[in-house]
């Protein structure tokens, strides 16, 4: 059984987005109601076809995948070849502003007050460069067109894809000594058939189920691996 609530959180500008809290018994599962009152059940999945969620809106079944195939599979990680894709993305500091600033977009607050379906994983990225959250943009409405954000939004629209990820799934939360100790065991997997990582301590975390929630879940670690 699944219930659902709505909080008002602030976002990094100070101004306050709708943010849907799902409890389930299982962690890479999720629903919600559309924003416009339509019902939808949110599936979040991963498997050869690509990750993220398919929908049910009353009898019509909607994809919402993140296009990817499996090159290669080991008992550590998989090598994945990502498609292109677009995601809505922001610097952030917080976890729940983040993740405010993120869904105040896709709930219209844009350019176009376009209403972009939710998806999953939320994935964050860290570098050297500090830290990011994205959620991608899928579907018949962002099939449409793509809304700029508003101008003084701290959102930003970026076209990714077209790489070679190696994935690494654990269950559980991903403190940053979780995160360390999959990346290292990664990069050591990597190294051990003769491959390594674009960019030495940079990775992507994937994380599905309710958002605001850091109660144990699926989690994906990914890092980007040189092709040559």
């Amino acid at each position: 059984s699944t219930t659902t609530t709505t909080t008002m959180v602030t976002t990094t500008r100070g101004t306050t987005a709708t943010a849907t809290r799902i409890a389930h018994a299982r962690p890479h599962r999720a629903s919600r109601r559309e924003p416009r009152g339509r019902w939808m059940r949110v599936t979040a999945a991963s498997d050869a076809d690509g990750v993220g969620v398919s929908a049910r809106v009353g009898a019509k079944e909607v994809s919402y995948v993140i296009p990817y195939d499996v090159v290669k599979k080991t008992k550590t990680y998989e090598l994945r070849v990502y498609g292109a894709y677009t995601v809505c993305a922001t610097q952030y500091d917080n976890r729940e502003q983040g993740i405010a600033t993120l869904m105040e977009y896709i709930e219209g607050g844009n350019a176009e007050r376009a209403m972009y379906a939710p998806t999953q994983p939320l994935t964050t990225r860290y570098s050297k460069d500090g830290k990011t959250m994205e959620l991608a943009l899928l579907g018949r409405r962002a099939r449409e067109s793509i809304a700029a954000p508003n101008e003084d939004s701290e959102v930003k629209v970026v076209a990714t894809g077209g790489e070679l990820l190696a994935a690494i799934e654990f269950v559980g939360v991903a403190t940053p000594e979780v995160a360390e100790y999959y990346r290292s065991a990664l990069a050591n997997a990597l190294a051990d058939d003769g491959l390594r990582a674009v960019e030495d301590g940079s990775f992507r975390l994937n994380t599905f189920g309710p958002l605001y929630s850091l109660k144990p879940r699926k989690n994906e670690l990914l890092v980007a691996v040189n092709m040559g």
